[in-house]
């Protein structure tokens, strides 16, 4: 199990011919997910809502007590006049780390087993020429003594580790196959340090496929099974949730829509640090063309935020580098919308936290979108979590890889 990946978790009805040892092992798997999906509920609803019969989920829950991973409440009396007790996810069972290695500064959570975020942490900064590696285990370490500090708690149950790294992933091994930010890690040996210091699973993603995640079971994708999370910021990335499970593709760059080309004079560009559509529509390729143009009163724009603070103000030039931006963008989304299908596109990272980024990027990119989409588009969201959309995603990605294996069966 240690440092392993997950194989996505498979969606069964119940089957009339499986034998009653395997039809156990579905009830305990599609009740225990659905009280993680559902929170606290009622034997009888359990079985109403599912499905299964009342003996079946009595004899399921009865094995999920058993094994710690339930508990349940106190007796209480019904309006029917009969007492139950709840049974919901042992939030006590352990608990799981969650690192977003793209913000700045580097932040990280440590959740309940139920998924809930009991304390979260900013790294320190990075010191230069520091070995990335040995300062990310440091840090964690750190985080681990000091949550142990506040909860005066010694020797806390660590069950996994969630890490989201803007780098193309192994979908089989976890390796980092390409890294343009964190070169140093592949260079270090990154994954297989962490895998070999920790006494438990460590669970690594692409920080977009993170976010969608994140937003697909937490935020304003939650009940959709296809959607498309668009981190815009620095960088831009997609991460893809196709039927109900995260898609990857063959190589783990599934989404890596940061190199689309989005203009005929973009044939001839040298993608390989930086894509092309980051070229052109990213947040730091926005200012660093607004740095060098006037800005509102004569000054320029340092950052992100102070060129969306001047166009929010009417100042025409940096509204001029907004609307450069958001048409690569736009043909971007078009070419999504028109390979996907998706139900949504949710716009997440750096840009939710900008000065007027409904105003100035939502807005005019729904209004472009249906312009050049031939068909109903999809509605496009700003992200529900904002910029904690990873960090969520990272500590819900290492739950579902630690009980995949337990309890592969949902409804």
């Amino acid at each position: 199990m240690k440092g392993s990946r997950s194989s996505p978790q498979r969606s069964l009805r119940v089957s009339n011919t499986a034998n009653s040892l395997l039809q156990n092992r579905i009830n305990i798997s599609i009740i225990f997910n659905y009280l993680r999906d559902h929170g606290a509920s009622y034997r009888a609803r359990i079985a109403r809502d599912l499905g299964i019969s009342a003996p079946a989920v009595a004899r399921a829950i009865e094995k999920l007590l058993n094994d710690d991973y339930v508990i349940e409440s106190e007796r209480i009396q019904m309006e029917n006049g009969r007492k139950a007790a709840q049974v919901s996810v042992n939030a006590e069972r352990g608990y799981i780390i969650g690192v977003d290695l793209l913000s700045d500064p580097i932040k990280l959570a440590i959740s309940d087993f139920s998924g809930i975020f009991r304390d979260t942490f900013l790294a320190p900064p990075i010191e230069p020429d520091i070995d990335l590696t040995e300062y990310l285990i440091a840090t964690i370490d750190d985080t681990i003594r000091n949550f142990e500090k506040k909860t005066l708690k010694r020797n806390l149950r660590m069950l996994a580790l969630g890490l989201g790294v803007p780098a193309v992933v192994d979908p089989q091994t976890g390796a980092i196959l390409y890294a343009n930010y964190y070169e140093k890690f592949i260079q270090s040996n990154f994954y297989d340090r962490l895998v070999e210091h920790y006494p438990f699973p460590v669970f690594i993603e692409n920080t977009a496929n993170l976010s969608a995640i994140g937003e697909w079971k937490h935020g304003v994708g939650r009940g959709a099974r296809n959607l498309v999370f668009i981190e815009y910021g620095n960088g831009i990335g997609a991460g893809i949730i196709f039927e109900g499970d995260l898609y990857r593709g063959a190589q783990g760059a599934a989404g890596e829509i940061g190199y689309f080309v989005t203009a005929p004079d973009g044939l001839g560009y040298d993608g390989s640090t930086i894509g092309y559509l980051e070229s052109k529509a990213s947040l730091e390729s926005m200012y660093r063309r607004g740095g060098m143009e006037s800005g509102l009163d004569g000054g320029s724009y340092p950052n992100a935020a102070s060129l969306f603070e001047a166009a929010r103000s009417g100042d025409e030039n940096a509204l001029g580098i907004i609307k450069i931006a958001l048409k690569h963008l736009t043909v971007a989304i078009v070419n999504i919308l028109l390979l996907l299908n998706p139900e949504m596109v949710i716009i997440g990272g750096a840009s939710c936290g900008l000065p007027g980024a409904d105003l100035l990027i939502l807005n005019p990119l729904i209004d472009e979108v249906r312009k050049y989409y031939p068909f109903a588009p999809a509605p496009i969201y700003l992200a529900s979590i904002g910029a904690n959309a990873c960090l969520v995603g990272s500590v819900q990605f290492a739950l579902d890889s630690l009980v995949v294996h337990a309890y592969p069966y949902r409804l």
